[in-house]
């Protein structure tokens, strides 16, 4: 420990010596919301005077990079309960010898007067709150989308999505008549172009098992820009292009969705596509704070400072999808799994100084992360630092990163198991 962290460490338990325990409360335990916890405790190790309590409606944390596989699995090579173990960590397993307390419970209210959050059956109080509840899907008002779409934000929805689509094939198993059946994903983005790509195994899959003629299947990737994943490497556009077209898949580009209904899409164009299941990943906004905030971005995101401190409320932290960070040109930043992670890490370093009213001296950073795609089966692409490549090797760096991730949770033998056991049931229909 150097002479900077030894000061503030006294300076800190005097002034915590006092007063009562500090509550610091996080909402959210999804990417962001976790590894503040994590961070946090790690940072006030031993220290009675401050309690941390994470709130999250589920039980587990839920590693949403792989929603897509689980959504192209068969029930018949996989089951529910592995899917669920691919994909979860139990908040249990996690917070097991650590100094964090864990509530499950949904969030209906935040009273910052009072400095209260009512949860669904109680009340808890806190001195210092980080708002992390993550993203909901965005339909941006159009007309019958939210009524007829499928989204993929949760483990129910991609079992959803499976079951949906294996229905729509028995359904039309003895339909003669019927010209093709037609799965639409609207949003050719990050998790649009995984989910076609991975589709085209599940699909292939379920033609055989049902005796359905494969060519009446169509997998069709409906996006509103000129390119796919729209505001990356150009690269990856035109690489994610040919790989999808190579596997099959049909592309919609500049084709901006008006209305839905329970068979059609229709477009600014005036076209119409009939589909049999609607897919829904052409955007997100923030979850519902549930407090009064009257200047919210157009995604319903809450601005912050540098500190990432909710404007007007100096005990209030917003990170990952629920917060406004802006790029130093003044522009809203797009928010990652991998952002949400740093700005955790952030407020795990810098609470402590803006509990004893002083400023951090080292300050935030937006970093450019690198990204990795998958693009049906065990094929990838991988861009960073100015390195890009395509193929098995992609796929298998984007295992390693996973890898690296879970071991920060669970430690490295239980997170290579982890890994071990997704890439085997994963790869059952690629």
């Amino acid at each position: 420990m150097n002479y900077s962290k030894i000061v503030l460490y006294f300076n800190w338990k005097r002034i915590t010596s006092r007063n009562k325990m500090t509550n610091i409360v996080i909402a959210g335990g999804g990417f962001g919301g976790l590894n503040a916890a994590l961070g946090l405790e790690k940072r006030f190790k031993n220290n009675k005077d401050i309690a941390i309590t994470l709130i999250d409606s589920r039980d587990y944390h839920l590693f949403t990079p792989n929603l897509f596989e689980v959504a192209a699995s068969e029930e018949e090579l996989t089951t529910v309960a592995q899917m669920k173990r691919s994909i979860t960590l139990p908040f249990a397993e996690i917070l097991k010898g650590k100094d964090v307390k864990f509530l499950q419970s949904g969030v209906k209210n935040i009273n910052p007067a009072k400095k209260q959050i009512e949860l669904d059956h109680r009340q808890i109080n806190y001195d210092y709150l980080i708002l992390a509840l993550g993203s909901q899907s965005d339909f941006f008002n159009i007309a019958g989308a939210k009524k007829f779409a499928y989204v993929l934000k949760d483990l129910p929805d991609a079992l959803r999505i499976r079951n949906q689509i294996e229905f729509a094939i028995q359904a039309h198993k003895m339909d003669v008549s019927k010209k093709n059946i037609r799965i639409v994903v609207a949003g050719g983005g990050y998790t649009g172009v995984e989910l076609a790509g991975e589709l085209k195994g599940l699909v292939d899959f379920l033609a055989w098992k049902n005796q359905y003629p494969r060519e009446k299947i169509e997998i069709e990737v409906v996006e509103g820009a000129g390119q796919l994943v729209p505001g990356f490497d150009d690269n990856l556009s035109r690489d994610a292009y040919y790989r999808l077209h190579e596997l099959g898949i049909h592309i919609r580009l500049a084709a901006r969705i008006t209305d839905v209904d329970e068979h059609f899409v229709e477009f600014l164009s005036g076209d119409k596509v009939a589909y049999d299941v609607l897919v829904w990943t052409a955007g997100v906004k923030a979850q519902g704070c549930h407090m009064q905030v009257a200047n919210l971005d157009r995604k319903g995101r809450l601005p912050v400072n540098e500190l990432f401190q909710v404007e007007g409320r100096h005990n209030i932290f917003a990170i990952g999808d629920m917060a406004c960070v802006m790029d130093r040109h003044g522009k809203p930043v797009p928010s990652s799994a991998q952002d949400a992670e740093g700005q955790a890490c952030f407020i795990a370093y810098a609470l402590p100084f803006v509990i004893q009213n002083k400023k951090p001296p080292v300050p935030y950073k937006n970093k450019k992360h690198g990204f990795i795609v998958n693009v049906g089966g065990e094929w990838a692409i991988m861009s960073y630092n100015g390195f890009y490549i395509t193929g098995w090797i992609a796929y298998f760096i984007d295992k390693m990163a996973h890898l690296r991730y879970y071991a920060s949770l669970v430690g490295w033998f239980k997170a290579i198991r982890c890994v071990i056991f997704q890439m085997e049931i994963y790869s059952r229909n690629d």
